[in-house]
């Protein structure tokens, strides 16, 4: 016999299937002397795993150790061992730290080095190169050359002059440019005196530039061509068949950056410094003499063997030069061809770690000293909460949620002992909950018994009142007997929770002629459903809780006190359509719906009636009528809440006087073939 399920809180699904499971234990139960055996099995197997449990839970405490014994552990580990091999395994380990530390240094100054050095290259190549394609200055130079006499040279020697200030003032840059002609004369300007006053250029410098003509060429020189140090010098040959007076343009510019380098600290203050050119010898150095030249062959060496290394990637390695060790560190620099060498002496090294581990020593021994100072302070403040909180929660353990662990000034142990207290919290709420729960359920089985009636019963008689009718030619009261059926049997019919939206609606329009009985012809009943949307699954006796308020609110209200109406006639509208929307999967509250993904339903429930303010539209405690009304539309959006979560439910749209809008939005459900029983086996289970 199907049961009418109360208008409560179901107990969580958890349980009822425990609920289920010790039913039907409790049906198949065997036999009383079956029971015997069957507990003298059971007693025997539950001695023998408790003898198991407590000998693993021996082994287990003995494997495990305490704080004392670790702590003590770690002080000869620590300490001990350490103590007596110190001087030997820590040299030997700072050593290779600090070795693996030189080589992440050289390696870092190695590309910082090669990157300053490929800005001031190319910012030296983009300015030489302007220089020579500007029109102006080609102008000014083939005046130069073709100038006659002394006056009018010197008038086109004022004009370079005049340009080529405004060149170095616009670069803020200290250096040199040397225009040769194609008729074998040269001009010079430099912005330092020092560089004028060195002498006349020299030609042959520029036969690299001239074996590539048309492109900007670096000289393989951070010299002046007569003494001036660390000057960067670009040279730009004209392209073949050019018709300009310019046979040559050369720009050297003063490099600060160059300077720090070839000042380097060397010694134990950090590397030293070696830029090797395209050639390989040495075109900047902070370290000079026997130890250079042996290292540049060394240098070379490495190369020829194939250990340098590949491409624009650094290397290290160790080189030896003048009786000692070096650690050098090789970064090609791609752009320019030259090589960057930072060498440091590892001799250096071994002492600063020599000497530091002299100093470890009688560091050591009072770290030991104090190290077992403060064991007996740290167990004292540690262990004590530890087995506080253990013994907190043995009482725990056995029912007793009142206790509370005590917070000591340790942060970590506060930390804990916090939290124990919001597990014992959070425990007693749960449990607190479950009573309740139990509470709740145990009363409403209890209530659903009282109104237990028998659905069969009920339908027999509304059919027999129905025939009465027919034979007596009470139409009227026939169909309203056929309609009250059809209202019953949606509300027994089936024991889910939902059904097909067709049936559904099938039930309003049932439930709308039996109020039309009660209030006359008021009101209209249309239904515009989307085809496809029948066959969607909602929760069953959703609709009829917004159909009654709408009549009862919207027109039967019409010509009371203090609540607008509408003499005329009304009407309500139920539609009904799908609509794409990214929403997340909701719950399935049977097993054989299936969610239909990125879908919706949409259904909406509009009458022309009296309307309300939003005030009464909100829910909220009341009397009378309206606080049935607002329990009705709290229930059904609990039941919606309850059974797919957000984001799905409804909204009311209501304005006075002219309509009053529902709008639900609901996951799109589809019967699932493949785990539907199908309907007689549903049915069969209603019975």
């Amino acid at each position: 016999m199907r049961h009418h399920r109360p208008a409560v809180v179901s107990p969580a699904p958890r349980r009822a299937a425990d609920n289920t499971t010790i039913v039907s234990r409790r049906r198949d139960a065997p036999r009383h002397d079956d029971r015997l055996h069957a507990g003298s099995r059971t007693a025997v197997v539950s001695a023998a795993r408790s003898a198991y449990r407590r000998r693993a839970s021996s082994f287990a405490e003995s494997a495990m150790t305490t704080l004392s014994r670790r702590f003590s552990g770690a002080f000869l580990l620590l300490v001990v061992l350490p103590s007596l091999v110190v001087s030997v395994v820590l040299s030997r380990l700072y050593l290779g730290a600090l070795r693996r530390t030189v080589e992440l240094q050289s390696y870092a100054i190695a590309e910082q080095v090669a990157e300053n050095v490929r800005v001031e290259t190319e910012s030296t190549a983009v300015l030489a190169a302007a220089l020579f394609h500007d029109g102006e200055l080609r102008r000014l130079a083939s005046g130069y050359a073709a100038a006659a006499g002394a006056t009018e040279r010197f008038v086109w020697t004022r004009a370079l002059d005049e340009k080529l200030v405004s060149f170095f003032t616009y670069s803020n840059r200290i250096g040199e440019v040397v225009v040769y002609l194609a008729s074998g004369g040269a001009y010079r300007f430099a912005n330092d005196p020092k560089l004028i006053a060195t002498g006349p250029v020299d030609r042959r410098e520029l036969a690299g530039a001239a074996a590539e003509p048309g492109k900007v060429f670096l000289l393989d020189a951070l010299d002046a061509m007569h003494g001036e140090p660390r000057m960067i010098s670009i040279a730009v040959c004209p392209a073949p068949g050019e018709p300009i007076a310019i046979a040559a343009l050369l720009v050297r510019f003063r490099v600060p950056a160059f300077e720090a380098l070839a000042a380097g600290p060397g010694g134990d203050g950090g590397p030293d410094v070696v830029l090797l050119g395209r050639s390989g010898r040495p075109i900047l150095s902070s370290l000079a003499g026997e130890p250079l030249d042996e290292l540049v062959r060394g240098l070379a060496v490495r190369s020829d063997d194939g250990q340098a290394g590949g491409g624009d990637r650094a290397s290290f390695r160790a080189l030896p030069a003048a009786g000692r060790s070096w650690l050098a560190t090789v970064q090609p620099l791609a752009p320019t061809g030259w090589t960057l060498v930072l060498l440091a002496d590892e001799a250096a090294l071994s002492r600063r770690v020599t000497r530091y581990a002299w100093y470890l020593i009688p560091a050591l021994a009072l770290l030991a000293a104090l190290f077992i100072a403060y064991a007996r302070l740290f167990f004292a403040r540690v262990t004590a909460p530890i087995r506080a909180v253990i013994g907190h929660m043995a009482r725990v353990g056995r029912g007793d949620y009142a206790v509370r662990a005590t917070a000591p000034a340790i942060r970590e142990l506060a930390e804990l002992s916090r939290g124990f207290n919001h597990m014992v919290e959070a425990a007693e709420r749960l449990e607190a909950e479950r009573a309740r729960t139990e509470r709740e359920r145990l009363a409403a089985e209890i209530e659903a018994l009282r109104y237990q009636i028998n659905p069969h019963f009920i339908a027999n008689t509304l059919n027999s009142i129905r025939l009465m009718a027919s034979a007596a030619r009470a139409d009227a009261i026939a169909d309203m007997t056929r309609d009250l059926m059809r209202v019953v049997s949606d509300s027994y019919a089936g024991a889910g929770v939902l059904a097909e939206l067709s049936r559904e609606l099938a039930g309003i329009s049932a439930y709308v002629g039996i109020m039309k009985v009660r209030f006359g012809e008021r009101f209209a009943l249309a239904v515009a459903a989307e085809p496809g949307t029948e066959s969607l699954l909602v929760l069953r006796m959703l609709l009829q809780p917004i159909v009654e308020n709408a009549i009862l609110h919207g027109f039967a209200g019409a010509g009371r006190t203090g609540q607008a109406g509408r003499a005329e006639r009304g009407t309500i509208r139920i539609t009904a359509r799908r609509e794409p929307r990214a929403v997340p999967a909701p719950p399935r509250p049977e097993p054989w719906a299936r969610p239909v993904p990125d879908q919706v339903l949409v259904l909406e429930v509009h009458d022309d009636g009296a309307g309300m303010d939003p005030e009464r539209a909100a829910p909220r405690p009341g009397r009378g009528p309206e606080r049935l009304h607002r329990i009705g539309i709290a229930n059904v959006e609990r039941r919606i809440a309850l059974n797919f979560g957000a984001p799905y439910g409804l909204a009311i749209e209501s304005e006075p006087g002219a309509f009053t809008r529902v709008r639900f939005v609901l996951p799109a459900l589809v019967r699932d073939d493949a785990t539907d029983p199908g309907p007689a086996a549903r049915e069969a289970g209603d019975a």
